[in-house]
């Protein structure tokens, strides 16, 4: 068991690392690796240090701004382990909480598939103290988070006091040096896992503490081509059922475009299913050998050498089953250039801006004709392609320290610290708290009885 000196140095670092200003923290925006999981982890770790905290830093108000999955986790995880003197607000702009995954069903959530090939990165269970799930559908992993938030409501926060939730913000800014948020919004009432609208109302109210939960925005539109955000539903995995073969272009080299491209060029494409397709049996071994390989070339690595000398031994197999399984229905341009060009060849995307698996997918389609390249300015790609605007796809990501200026009425004067706090990424997602640090509504319900 960790000595109190030991998790007094713990919880002081990660303050350090989440700390924008005293008593202001950032969850996860400014770093790598900004997963579901990876931000529950991170939300449960600045909890756990909140709470080793308490005595130099005493917290009786605190508010959260954000009503996703990150937010919802840190809020849970203070209502289980703060006494119900330590009252919680929470802000969410739109009208319903977790608003970007519910319905989600044409997109899969698995909890670290995206630190593949490392040891246990398969496994389908979160295994998180505070809102737990298994890999599927993003709706049904929203379905699930939701429902375990009501009852961590009902078990922590019976006193209709003790959370609060505001929907809908109209006017929103935080005052990071005064800890101090003013708003225009609605309250609502809870009625199991459901917050139902109450009254409107405007406040410029203190807080203790400030949690910034917000994820990092919603992705950049690209006029005048067509905008749907990654969590929304579309067809493009699907067959096509005219009978027509038609030509997309997808701009992006992150995850999210890589896992269009691989919904667009690969016939029957599941990611939950795709890796035992292309290696079998083989897969356990190829891990290893894969783990020894990356640690050699170290965190952060272009790869793209790697998998050229490895292609014959390695991946000749599945190369042959991605070779068999490219869609007829479809051809595809990959659009790469970078934002200030400087994307000039294939290899430069094998770098640290996506996972593993995704770089492997997208360096086997390369190799088996799977898509085209263009590395020109993307209005001229387009117009050269010939490809109709409405089969666009662009995949850059969001504009994250303009998203929280956005809500920071003295961002000038944090700006600094910000920029430090994308530049170091300190905030990794490891479990740093103690086992047993968080009780569950089981748990708590047992004590109660007992």
């Amino acid at each position: 068991m960790p000595s109190d000196f030991d998790s007094q140095k713990k919880a002081d670092e990660i303050d350090a690392a989440y700390r924008v200003s005293d008593g202001c923290y950032l969850i996860g925006s400014l770093e790598r690796g900004v997963t579901v999981y990876n931000q529950q982890v991170r939300a449960h770790n600045l909890a756990w240090a909140l709470w080793e905290r308490r005595g130099t830093n005493p917290i009786r108000s605190v508010a959260i701004v954000g009503g996703g999955i990150a937010g919802l986790t840190v809020a849970a995880c203070i209502l289980a382990r703060f006494d119900a003197s330590t009252k919680v607000t929470l802000f969410e702009r739109l009208w319903d909480l977790d608003p970007l995954q519910q319905g989600a069903d044409g997109r899969w959530l698995h909890p670290r598939i995206y630190d593949w090939p490392q040891y246990g990165s398969r496994a389908p269970g979160a295994s998180l103290p505070v809102l737990n799930w298994s890999e599927g559908r993003a709706s049904d992993v929203a379905r699930t988070l939701l429902a375990s938030f009501g009852k961590f409501c009902s078990t922590f926060a019976a006193d209709a006091g003790r959370l609060t939730v505001f929907l809908g913000l109209q006017n929103f800014q935080l005052d990071v040096a005064r800890k101090q948020i003013d708003y225009v919004a609605t309250r609502t009432v809870r009625e199991g896992a459901h917050f139902h609208l109450d009254r409107r109302e405007g406040r410029s109210t203190p807080f203790d503490c400030i949690i910034i939960a917000c994820g990092f925005g919603l992705e950049t539109a690209t006029s005048p081509f067509p905008f749907t955000s990654y969590w929304r539903n579309e067809q493009l995995g699907q067959p096509l059922l005219d009978g027509s073969q038609r030509r997309y272009l997808v701009s992006g080299f992150g995850d999210g475009a890589l896992v269009d491209l691989c919904r667009l060029t690969v016939e029957r494409f599941r990611q939950d299913t795709i890796l035992y397709e292309l290696f079998g049996r083989r897969l356990e071994s190829l891990e290893e050998t894969l783990q020894i390989e990356l640690d050699r070339l170290g965190k952060g690595a272009n790869i793209y050498d790697f998998l050229v000398k490895s292609e014959d031994e390695l991946f000749a197999e599945a190369r042959r089953e991605i070779s068999n399984r490219i869609r007829k229905d479809t051809s595809v341009v990959l659009h790469l250039r970078g934002r200030d060009g400087n994307i000039k060849k294939i290899s430069d995307i094998f770098g640290p801006t996506s996972s593993i698996l995704n770089r492997l997918m997208t360096f086997l389609l390369f190799r088996s004709g799977g898509f085209s390249l263009n590395f020109q300015e993307l209005e001229k790609a387009v117009a050269t392609t010939g490809i109709p605007t409405e089969n666009v796809l662009c995949r850059y990501g969001a504009n994250t320290l303009g998203h929280l200026q956005d809500m920071i009425a003295d961002y000038d004067a944090v700006k600094a610290r910000l920029l430090e706090m994308k530049e170091k990424r300190e905030q990794l997602p490891r479990r740093l708290w103690h086992p047993g640090a968080f009780p569950s509504p089981e748990q708590q319900r047992g004590l109660e009885n007992g």
